[in-house]
């Protein structure tokens, strides 16, 4: 009995959800946002997600910029990822929707558009706890 005890006690130590301070991540996010985005940044955006859907959080441009991808980060570590989709409304009045799975290790990951002249840029995600995601759109420049 004391073995079954035991082995039980070890298994449930070791399974489990992953979990994300949301204080901790929170703070990420606010020096992230303070941080120099740089002359390749046209436009930074960033919200709260979670295993529902984030909302939608756009930048419009005052002139079309050439966007070549978006760099896109979140909290939470090795163990958590995020679904990010970003969209770019073209230049042309036509949309570019990316989608990528990308892993919480507060890294940015680039999503590749190519080179599309876009009027404006938006993006939302999901994951499977609350965290923090932030997306630079870079351009050629």
């Amino acid at each position: 009995m004391i073995a079954v005890s035991a082995l039980v006690l070890l298994l449930s130590g070791c399974s489990g959800t992953p979990t994300v301070d949301i204080d901790a991540a929170s703070a990420w996010f606010a020096a992230v946002d303070d941080e120099s985005v740089g002359d390749a940044a046209a436009a930074a955006v960033g919200m709260k997600v979670g295993p529902g859907s984030s909302g939608e959080v756009r930048t419009d441009f005052a002139k079309p910029a050439e966007i070549i991808g978006a760099d896109a980060r979140c909290y939470g570590g090795d163990d958590v990822t995020a679904s990010v989709t970003v969209n770019l409304m073209t230049a042309d009045g036509g949309q570019l929707t990316l989608t990528e799975q990308i892993v919480c290790d507060t890294e940015p990951h680039r999503i590749p558009f190519g080179d599309a002249y876009a009027r404006a840029v938006s993006a939302s995600g999901t994951a499977p706890m609350p965290t923090y995601l932030y997306v630079t759109a870079v351009t050629a420049g």
